[in-house]
């Protein structure tokens, strides 16, 4: 997977066989009725199969959820350049010439990019991938574009993504923070692709981690950061060795969120937590003080960059905050200088969605400007000059590319007479893109969410789906203009016809046909079971091919209005379908491509399946270029990346693959001379290739260029000839202004330059007197300077003659010592002489009598010598008699201690056989003992495990005892309690009793009182019902008698 320069090579060519597989879905397929068949490409392209590729051109978007996804880069000129993560892509954008110059795709078989380093020198860039097994980082040469050989993967760590790396200081080491179970750190010698070491740096409860970075002033020195954690680690010896540091004491309680640390330019650390509070440590990480300055809101420093001044953050609610040092404040430290607001900048503006967090920034290397992440998936830049700085109202933000979308792409549609496409997504936005200028032209949000969109080959008019009603609308110059609702909700497939005079909308599991301009329902297409998810016309725009989840495939002829053919196969939810029409052939083919969840591309003609290839992946899109003999695929597999396939056309199997997205794809559009493939994801990416053939197409005519008119209408035309008129009026208004401020401005000046003129003469007239008389003083001052030298040189004549005499009589001294000091020299050179010659004289008597003494000793040492050589020959002679008769006394004895030792060998060989056959019987007694022992062995281990089961359980019910005796304790000075206050309430009761007697008395009493009265009352009350109902009595019979009356 090295790719160069602008192109991105396929890694390898995939083969995906046609034979009959023993899946379930190659089952489900093998029951209709198959007719397999070779497609045979004709003669003069036959040599052209395999010879399409598709070549980056440029990619709107960014994946913002990458650790450190946005860098800047220096050129080779000095320009900057910027490195970005786009769909499962790392770009390099050259902002000044518009272009992106480089492009690192991600790996194959990967699940997606996580973080993104770049080393210091800025030559090299590290992208860690999410795997299914473990973790991986490759390394990337920025330079020359290639990735190095080999990737770093730790074996030791479970993790399937590494969550931030680092370079070191001098680009020599880098560190991979791993992700869950273990959050492991990883020291890596990444030029060699060898670890050198690892340690687990969170905590008993697998708190996250969020960053990870080296000290530039000590590349020993590595900082993590998490959720609760902050720790320093010491590289000694290839290990990581953890430092203890202030921080995780003072602040152990409080269990801080640590979000981000940047190493500023003054030898210090910045560590900014959730809750918005910026710590200071100094560089060997002791802790210094919380700044004033903290901003101190919930998340509003998510993220922090370094510059020579200071340091700048950002984090919720699309704020940057710009802090500068503060050199003579000791308490202070820094001040923020400047918090410009993104949402200025972005949609948010125009009715759209905010610009979000702030989740990465960048500075420039000459610190002019800033590159901001957010999550809304936008890149902005904000200047940062000194300049720019002093103003407080003008915040600078603007688009480094432009506006992406901040959500899933879900419709997507390409214009024939124009360069342009449109977009529309879950951000609720249609965008207008220009795939030839790399540009975007419009973007307009609506409140409603748009989930297809169509556009007119002339590029005039659009059809877009909201979730209410389909809106048909004008592409004028600077906005886009509804002229007609057609009620259909969720509109989510709709296509214009290839001549532009119909389009078809799917409603639920209907497709309705309309006329473009009157929109009249030229026909309703039923058929399908389920709801419609892709419609194609074919070539004369006489059919509509379309599919569904109902896993049908069906043709239908818009003149009748009825279903030509279908295919279907059941259990498969189909996502989209093309038509290929067979021009060279001399009856007109409609040939289907269908691919859906069973992970097959199917061709099907009529109500035949004819060929169908597995393609180990759920491909989701498809379109086909049949003039470069090429088929594009896009793979829809949930939650992982959506690369593009490059199949051979007529369909073969081979292809080559293509990243694109870091989501499934959700809509592919070729231009309609077969030359621009592109491509839109959930990620919110539009990806834009080059399709490339090694041979050039053959054209018959010259291709018709694209057109540049433009829609307006009327009243923009007459605003704008109105807004010209009064620019114009303006113009010749601001001329009379400005000639009569001239003519004001003449005047001034002319009397200035009189007060100037009569100024300066009179400074003139001043200066001259001024230099006259200066120039008296110099005529003074060489006169006296000329007498002064005069009687210097008076002086030093005189000097000179003195010196000279006195150096005569000094050289006549000096030459009467040195004739003395030569008569001294020859004097003692003869007395030296003499002495020599005595002394010759004496050394050769000495050595003659030393000679005559050697002699004498040499003869006395030549007799010595001869006596003790015959000394030697009769020794020799004594001591090889004795050891002849040592020889035979030796062997003699040898011979008798070797029968000797014979029989005692048979003695002990017999003795041997014995205690073999005792050691046989002795060892079986001896592993019959240790298995008894061992037996015995592991029963008193059982029995002392009972024991201190026992114990334990002894100790327990001491426990309990003592806690039961307490509690006794306690219940007896409870029952003693209770027993007192049972006793006090006896005497109450008592008492009561007494008073109960005497109430029961005076009760009784009452009652003989009150029988009598209860009686007069039971009457009392009889009497009064008696007179109730006459009352009742007489009211009704005054009703009725009113009634007679009336």
């Amino acid at each position: 997977a090295e790719g160069g320069g602008g192109c991105t090579m396929p890694p390898k060519v995939h083969k995906a066989s046609a034979e009959a597989a023993g899946a379930a879905s190659s089952q489900a397929v093998l029951e209709a009725p198959i007719t397999i068949t070779t497609a045979v490409a004709p003669p003069a392209a036959a040599e052209d199969t395999r010879a399409v590729s598709l070549v980056h051109r440029h990619v709107f978007g960014l994946k913002s959820s990458v650790k450190g996804n946005v860098h800047f880069i220096n050129e080779k000129d000095g320009e900057a350049q910027i490195l970005y993560p786009a769909g499962h892509n790392t770009i390099l954008y050259q902002a000044d010439q518009k272009v992106q110059s480089r492009v690192f795709p991600g790996t194959e078989g990967s699940e997606g990019i996580t973080a993104l380093a770049v080393s210091p020198n800025r030559k090299f860039l590290a992208v860690c991938e999410r795997f299914q097994d473990r973790a991986s980082c490759a390394i990337h040469d920025i330079n020359s574009g290639k990735r190095r050989r080999g990737t770093l993967t730790f074996a030791d760590c479970d993790a399937t993504e590494y969550v931030c790396a680092a370079f070191s200081a001098e680009n020599k080491f880098l560190i991979t923070q791993g992700g869950p179970p273990e959050w492991k750190l990883v020291l890596w010698s990444w030029d060699k692709a060898r670890s050198q070491g690892s340690t687990t740096v969170s905590n008993l409860t697998g708190s996250a981690i969020h960053e990870c970075s080296f000290s530039p002033q000590d590349s020993s020195l590595v900082c993590v950061i998490g959720d609760g954690i902050f720790k320093f680690f010491r590289i000694q010896e290839g290990n990581l060795k953890p430092i203890p540091n202030q921080l995780s004491k003072l602040r152990e309680a409080n269990n801080q969120n640590y979000v981000c640390h940047a190493w500023l330019h003054c030898e210090r650390l910045v560590v900014c937590s959730e809750a918005g509070d910026v710590l200071l440590f100094d560089g060997g990480g002791e802790f210094k003080m919380v700044l004033p300055c903290s901003p101190a809101e919930p998340r509003s420093m998510l993220c922090v960059a370094a510059f020579s001044r200071g340091f700048v953050a950002g984090g919720d609610g699309g704020i940057v905050r710009v802090y500068e040092r503060l050199d003579n404040d000791a308490k202070e430290m820094f001040r923020m200088t400047k918090a410009p607001k993104l949402d200025g900048a972005t949609a948010a503006g125009t009715g759209g969605p905010r610009a979000g967090a702030v989740t990465a920034i960048a500075v420039s290397p000459q610190e002019e400007m800033l590159a901001i992440a957010t999550s809304t998936a936008q890149l902005l830049q904000v200047p940062l000059s000194g300049s720019d700085l002093l103003k407080a109202e003008e915040s600078g933000v603007s688009d480094i590319l432009t506006s992406f979308h901040s959500g899933a792409i879900l419709g997507l549609d390409v214009c024939v007479r124009k360069p342009l496409v449109v977009t529309c997504g879950s951000d609720k936005s249609v965008r207008i893109w220009n795939y030839a200028e790399r540009s975007q032209e419009q973007c307009k949000f609506f409140l409603e969410e748009a989930y297809s969109v169509a556009f007119h080959p002339s590029g005039f008019h659009l059809i877009v789906g909201f979730s209410d009603k389909l809106r048909l609308m004008n592409l004028l110059m600077e906005d886009m203009r509804m002229y007609k609702e057609i009620p259909i909700k969720a509109c989510r497939e709709c296509r214009f016809s290839h001549g532009g005079q119909f389009f078809a909308a799917v409603n639920s599991n209907t497709i309705v046909v309309y006329k473009t301009y009157t929109c009249e329902v030229v026909c309703n297409l039923r058929g399908h079971q389920s709801k419609v998810r892709s419609v194609c016309w074919t070539a004369d725009d006489s059919r509509i091919v379309s599919t569904g989840a109902d896993g049908a495939a069906c043709e239908f002829d818009i003149v009748t209005g009825k279903r030509c053919s279908d295919w279907s196969q059941k259990g498969t939810s189909f996502s989209c379908v093309i038509a290929y029409t067979n021009s060279d052939s001399t009856q007109q083919v409609n040939t289907m491509y269908v691919v859906g969840s069973d992970k097959m591309l199917k061709e099907v003609q009529a109500t035949t399946l004819t060929n169908y290839v597995e393609s180990s992946a759920v491909l989701g899109q498809l379109a086909v270029a049949s003039s470069a003999k090429a088929l594009i695929a896009g793979v829809a597999e949930p939650d992982k990346p959506g690369p593009l396939r490059c199949y051979s056309f007529p369909l073969e199997g081979d292809y080559d693959p293509y990243q694109a997205h870091s989501a499934p794809v959700s809509r592919l559009r070729i231009t309609h001379d077969d030359q621009v493939v592109l491509s839109a994801g959930d990620d919110g990416c539009l990806c834009i290739f080059d399709l490339k053939k090694k041979a050039p197409l053959r054209r018959d005519k010259e291709p018709l260029g694209f057109a540049d008119e433009i829609l307006v209408t009327k009243g923009f035309l007459d605003d704008k000839h109105t807004s010209l008129q009064e620019l114009e009026r303006n113009v010749e208004s601001l001329k009379c202004q400005i000639d009569l401020q001239l003519r004001h401005l003449d005047s001034d000046h002319k009397e200035q330059i009189a007060v100037l003129q009569e100024k300066y003469s009179e400074e003139i007239e001043g200066e001259k007197r001024k230099h006259e008389v200066l120039r008296e003083q110099k005529h003074e001052s060489e006169m006296e300077s000329a007498e002064k030298i005069a009687s210097y040189e008076d002086v030093h004549a005189k000097q000179t003659q003195e010196l000279e005499q006195s150096f005569q009589l000094k050289m006549f001294v000096e030459v009467q010592r040195y004739k003395k000091l030569a008569e001294d020299l020859e004097r003692e050179r003869q007395e030296w002489e003499a002495q020599r010659a005595s002394l010759v004289e004496d050394h050769k008597v000495v050595v003659k009598t030393m000679l005559a003494e050697f002699e004498t000793h040499e003869h006395r040492n030549r007799d010595d010598q001869d006596r003790i050589i015959k000394e030697r020959d009769s020794a020799f002679k004594t001591h090889s008699e004795t050891l002849a008769q040592l020889e035979k006394d030796a062997d003699r004895e040898i011979e008798e201690l070797k029968e000797m030792y014979e029989q005692r060998l048979a003695t002990e060989k017999d003795e041997k056989v014995r205690l073999r056959g005792q050691a046989g019987i002795h060892r079986k007694h001896f592993d019959e003992l240790k298995r008894q022992w061992q037996k015995k062995k592991d029963d008193v281990q059982k029995e002392e495990e009972k024991n201190r089961a026992k114990d334990e359980r002894i100790v327990t019910l001491m426990k309990d005892k003592d806690s039961n005796e307490k509690e006794i304790k306690e219940r007896d000075k409870t029952i003693y309690d209770k027993e007192m206050r049972i006793n006090d309430l006896k005497k109450q009761n008592q008492e009561l009793e007494k008073f109960k007697f005497v109430l029961d008395y005076k009760i009784k009493e009452l009652k003989a009182q009150i029988d009598p009265k209860t009686g007069a009352i039971d009457s009392m009350k009889k009497q009064t019902q008696a007179m109730d109902d006459e009352l009742n009595d007489y009211i009704r019979r005054n009703k009725q008698l009113a009634l007679d009356i009336s």
